[in-house]
């Protein structure tokens, strides 16, 4: 995908470099003496901007965004720094608020954020070790437990919308793949979500937005689909998507059997929770294929990014049913 795909999700025209140069005004961080787009994600603008001090990341917030979906997004990551979750850190600019408004720009709005040194394992090319997997677990866990219930977004991506998203894409799907999502679906239907126990779920820890730094620690990025769900949707997506690895052979019941001993040395779940995190995570490695499908016949981002999740989508769903 190119540089230009990125700048189209922006309410702008013009070019990059005016901006970049009022982002660093507004922030009074010195003079840019190189930036770069981040060429991943599917919602947002993030161009890495240099200074002879620092390096910072701009999220530049996509056109689809109105105003009250950037100050829900926002106004979450405070909470999450404030709870003591590895985030980078915002920064205010000299109006002293975190969410500029270029309004020479025609009003691209946008965060600044410190840049952490380290790379996401999606960028790794290989899941977390053991350790990692532990310091994973201690992050998702403060998620967790943060005392937050924000307004609902919706999110296509989200598990609970597997059916919705199957019906999206199911014209463009060959007959054995749709076969595949129906036996998904068939058990995903017999989970009673309103029944298990519910929390404020990140939504996305996936291999691009779990990011091991340089300096030991791991960062969560990307909160912008987090809402309340049930607890283990943030379980199901860690196995499905982060600790999923092409080059062994662990299936999914195997993947949760290696991670649940762990979580619940520090919170334990229900009897029904470990009934159905299996079901939940299935429907996890589901929306990664439905998912990347949407993105590269109905969205048309046929993007390397994309091939990987639908590559990882499909290949999950064939390990499981042995096809």
């Amino acid at each position: 995908m190119g540089q230009e795909n990125f700048i189209n999700r922006l309410n702008y025209s013009g070019d990059l470099a005016t901006l970049v140069d009022d982002f660093c005004i507004a922030y009074n961080i010195g003079t840019a003496t190189n930036f770069s787009i981040i060429e991943t994600g599917y919602e947002d603008c993030n161009i890495i901007i240099e200074t002879q001090a620092e390096k910072y990341v701009a999220k530049i917030f996509s056109k689809a965004r109105d105003e009250n979906v950037i100050a829900r997004y926002v106004s979450i990551m405070e909470k999450v720094i404030t709870a003591g979750i590895n985030h980078p850190p915002l920064i205010r600019n000299t109006e002293g608020n975190f969410i500029y408004t270029d309004k020479r720009s025609g009003g691209v709005s946008l965060i600044l954020m410190k840049f952490i040194e380290g790379k996401s394992f999606f960028e790794l090319s290989r899941v977390p070790d053991a350790t990692e997997k532990k310091l994973i677990i201690e992050q998702a866990l403060k998620i967790s437990n943060l005392n937050l219930k924000p307004s609902f977004l919706f999110d296509s991506w989200a598990i609970p919308n597997v059916v919705s998203i199957f019906e999206r894409v199911k014209p463009f799907l060959p007959i054995e793949d749709s076969k595949l999502i129906e036996r998904v679906i068939l058990e995903y239907k017999q989970i009673p979500i309103t029944s298990l126990p519910h929390c404020f779920v990140h939504g996305d820890l996936t291999k691009a937005n779990v990011m091991k730094g340089t300096d030991g620690k791991i960062y969560i990025l990307d909160f912008s689909v987090a809402n309340w769900y049930p607890r283990i949707q943030e379980i199901a997506v860690i196995i499905a998507n982060l600790l999923y690895n092409e080059k062994d052979s662990l299936n999914l019941s195997e993947r949760i059997t290696s991670f649940l001993p762990d979580y619940g040395k520090l919170n334990s779940l229900t009897e029904e929770e470990n009934k159905y995190i299996y079901p939940y995570a299935l429907a996890g490695v589901a929306m990664e294929f439905l998912g990347a499908n949407q993105e590269k016949y109905i969205n048309g981002n046929n993007s390397d990014e994309t091939e990987f999740w639908l590559k990882l989508g499909r290949n999950g769903l064939k390990r499981e049913f042995h096809n």
